[in-house]
């Protein structure tokens, strides 16, 4: 387990900056092999395997974010209904919808550059059975570190779904300082521990 050092752990800009150092210096083959790891992990949630509709997301994949794609495709297999978000453009508060993943070719790129749906989806937040959690780092308490433009926060104060949260090791903090609107997440799986929350159990199949 690769805790941030008790210096760097003062604020979240200084652990955002620790996680995105750390995950440039994985080779590509480092990051495909702990991707792997980590969905083979996820997929055995149960949460995730009795889920009817999930909340994914589309990763960027030259940011080494955990690559989805493939946990995305295995839970339509399954018959579930995928969903990705779609980002409000133009808004002054951070606003976040979801459309239906279908197909790769069906997506377009935001301003961030982020593949996402080009239409909504007539589904309510009462709907969604499962948010699988991007970040860039996550405690072993569950709270994490996002991008800052507060999107799940938001979302979270009416989307009230089982939270999936998948980090690689060397992103996972000894303790994210939370702030009252933060949320953590029910379940945070690495490639070698699932941690549920919040009676903080880690348990090593």
């Amino acid at each position: 387990m690769n805790f941030v050092p008790e210096e760097n752990k003062l604020t979240k800009s200084t652990q955002r900056a620790h996680c995105r150092s750390v995950r440039k210096l994985l080779s590509w083959e480092e990051y495909r092999t702990e991707c792997r790891k980590i969905l083979v992990r996820a997929s055995s949630v149960s949460a995730l395997r009795e889920a009817e509709t999930v909340l994914s997301y589309w990763p960027k994949l030259e940011a080494h974010e955990i690559d989805t794609r493939p946990l995305n495709s295995w839970l339509r297999a399954r018959g579930c209904t995928v969903l990705l978000p779609i980002i409000e453009p133009n808004s002054k508060i951070s606003r976040m919808h979801w459309g239906v993943f279908d197909y790769e070719r069906a997506l377009v790129p935001n301003r961030w550059g982020i593949l996402e749906p080009t239409g909504r989806a007539e589904i309510s937040a009462r709907g969604i059975d499962v948010v699988i959690v991007p970040g860039l780092g996550f405690d072993t308490r569950g709270h994490r570190i996002g991008y800052g433009q507060g999107y799940y926060d938001i979302m979270f104060t009416f989307v009230h779904a089982f939270k999936l949260g998948m980090i690689m090791d060397q992103c996972l903090l000894d303790r994210v300082p939370a702030e009252p609107h933060d949320v953590s997440v029910d379940c945070l799986v690495t490639s070698c521990k699932t941690f549920t929350f919040p009676n903080m159990n880690a348990f090593t199949n």
